[in-house]
């Protein structure tokens, strides 16, 4: 399963040393399939696409980043468009159109 990762960073800076540890962390998990990818924001923080077989499983990779405790997390289950959730998605909107029109 896939999940969105985004990270806000905390006001308090991390030193150094932890930022090349998370930077080698973050190299390490594209490397060996773990993130699909990982984008920055100018701001601070990014986000990453990340292949989890369960929720405990991201929440696990999540806690082993080095600045785990230095940043705020959201993490979001993706789907595929194109699916059978596509196909659900379509049903309910008949389903409440045929509502809406009473």
């Amino acid at each position: 399963m896939k999940y969105m990762v985004i990270t806000t960073p905390r006001p308090l800076p991390p030193p150094p040393e932890m930022f090349d540890a998370a930077m080698a962390w973050i190299e390490d998990k594209l490397e060996d399939g773990t993130f699909d990818c990982v984008y920055g924001y100018l701001t601070g923080g990014g986000f990453s696409v990340t292949n989890a077989d369960t929720h405990h499983d991201a929440f696990e990779i999540m806690a082993d980043y080095p600045m785990f405790g230095m940043v705020d997390w959201e993490i979001r289950p993706l789907l595929e468009f194109g699916g059978t959730e596509q196909e659900t998605i379509r049903g309910k909107l008949v389903e409440a159109q045929a509502a809406l029109a009473g």
